[in-house]
Order: structure tokens, then C-alpha cells, then sequence
């Protein structure tokens, strides 16, 4: 997921206040940056590495000398227990050229499965409980999960789509809170299930007829409110897909069979139960 260079060494000077001289100075001593170089020679730098500058800057600006700057921050680079705390910062600072560039360094370190479990989830939970305990309000609750649910997106999108009957991955109508579908659909796939992510808050009918139409393996719905499940008639879900799995939050055993489905209490728990149906 790296991405390849955008910026001349002048547009760089101009962004971190760095002279070109200096940057040039520093690749040839520490190595760092390293710039992509075009094929007349001219160096491209890449949005991650002006972030790196402007972190390395920072520390020069706190009394370190430049050498001992770039081995800090190099240093801070090849460990990722911190990231977490450093992204839910970002975020609750409306940093987001900082956020996008600690989640870029969470991929590169982690991997794309290690960065959801390890980076997005752990900030995504951290974000709703600081909004439950009053520490987070409301602007910043819904910057960092529009962040993190952009992030989620792409990460779906890079886990492919796998051939065979489909599994509709959705939100119960009237749910918007769809991030915990999005898990779902992003693990389905990972594991080699061609699960189709619609998107939040799908009437029933549609979701049957699309069932239908696409011959779909089984529908699986993540609900975090319980209210939106109690709004529904009594056999609601059976008459979806061949299999109807649901869970979140605001699902549990007994609601799922008053409505017809199976209920799975996570997504291991889901992973299961279509391998066993496999």
C-alpha cells in the first residue's frame, strides 16, 4: 500500500520549511529520505515521507540534533505498540495527515489483517468509549469513524473477491452503524468467502429478491441497536437466503430465532459455522 511519489524536493522544501540542501545532505549521510528518482534523475517524494520530515523537524525543534532526530524517528518507525494511542490522538486533533500517515505505517508493519485488529479496531472501540464516558464528543466521534470506516473500505477492497454463490453482508433496515458488517465482510473475505458488503440499512424485500436473483449462499446481518431488530415481525429474516446469520451488539440467541436466523456471537463463531455448512 505504499504509495509512490508525488512531490519535488522543491515542493517538499516549501511543506517542512527543510532546505533543499538539507535534504539532499541528509540522504547522502543517513540515507533518509529516500526519495523514488524519475528517469531524468529529478527525486519525487512521497506523501509519507514529508510526514516523516515534519515528525523529524518536530524533534529537532524539541533540541536533537539532526542524527540523533532521524534515529528516533526511525526507531519509532519499526515499533508498532504505540500506534494505536498515537492514531486515536491524531484523530481527536483533527490530524489527518498525521492519521493517514500512522495507518499507512500500521500496514506496512502489521499487514492488512494485522493493521484491522491490531490499529483500526482498537481505536474504533477506543473512540466509543470515550463518546459512552463523555471524553470524546460528538464533532470528533464522527470524524474519526468516517476516518476509520474510509480505511476499513479500502482494506475491503484489497481483500479481492472471491468466486462462488455469494453471502450478502448488510445491516438490519433502519441500522446505520455499519462498521461491524463491514468486519464481517472484510474476514469473510480474507478467508476465501465471496462475501458482497451492500452497504448499510437494506429493506428486506430487496435484500430477498437480490438473494434470489444472485443465488446467494447465505445473508449474514450485524445489528449494533436492538431496536431495530425488535421492530421486525416474528420470522422476518428466515426467508432471506438459504442460511440467515446475525449478530453485533444489539442481537443475542433468542431474538435471532424469534426472527429465523442463526445467531453468532462473533465473527470466529461466524467463520464456523460457514465452514461447517460448507
Amino acid at each position: 500500500m505504499t504509495r509512490p511519489g508525488v512531490y519535488t524536493i522543491a515542493e517538499v522544501e516549501a511543506m517542512t520549511g527543510l532546505s533543499a540542501e538539507v535534504l539532499r545532505q541528509w540522504e547522502r549521510r543517513y540515507g533518509f529520505p529516500k526519495p523514488e528518482r524519475t528517469p531524468g534523475g529529478h527525486r519525487l517524494y512521497r506523501p509519507e515521507d514529508v510526514e516523516a520530515l515534519l515528525v523529524v523537524r518536530r524533534f529537532l525543534e524539541e533540541g536533537a540534533t539532526p542524527q540523533a532526530a532521524i534515529r528516533r524517528y526511525l526507531a519509532q518507525e519499526s515499533r508498532p505498540e504505540g500506534l494505536p494511542q498515537e492514531l486515536l490522538a491524531a484523530l481527536l486533533e483533527a490530524d489527518l495527515p498525521r492519521a493517514e500517515a500512522l495507518f499507512r505505517r500500521g500496514v506496512k508493519l502489521l499487514g492488512p489483517e494485522g493493521a484491522l485488529r491490531g490499529l483500526l479496531v482498537p481505536v474504533l472501540k477506543e473512540v466509543g468509549e470515550g463518546w459512552h464516558r463523555g471524553e470524546v464528543n460528538v464533532a470528533q466521534e464522527h470524524l474519526a469513524t468516517q476516518f476509520l470506516r474510509s480505511r476499513l473500505h479500502e482494506l475491503l477492497d484489497l481483500a479481492g473477491y472471491p468466486r462462488g454463490a455469494p453471502i450478502l453482508v448488510t445491516t438490519p433496515p433502519g441500522e446505520r452503524h455499519e462498521l461491524g458488517a463491514m468486519l464481517a465482510a472484510y474476514y469473510l473475505r480474507r478467508r476465501g468467502f465471496p462475501a458482497l458488503y451492500l452497504g448499510p440499512d437494506t429493506p428486506l424485500p430487496d435484500l430477498e429478491n437480490l438473494s434470489r436473483e444472485l443465488g446467494a449462499r447465505a445473508v449474514v446481518l450485524s445489528a449494533s441497536l436492538s431496536e431495530t431488530l425488535k421492530a421486525l415481525p416474528q420470522g422476518a429474516l428466515g426467508r432471506l437466503a438459504p442460511k440467515v446469520f446475525l449478530g453485533g451488539q444489539g442481537a443475542d440467541e433468542e431474538m435471532a430465532k424469534g426472527l429465523g436466523a442463526t445467531y453468532v456471537p462473533d465473527l470466529e463463531a461466524l467463520l464456523q459455522a460457514l465452514e461447517e455448512e460448507a
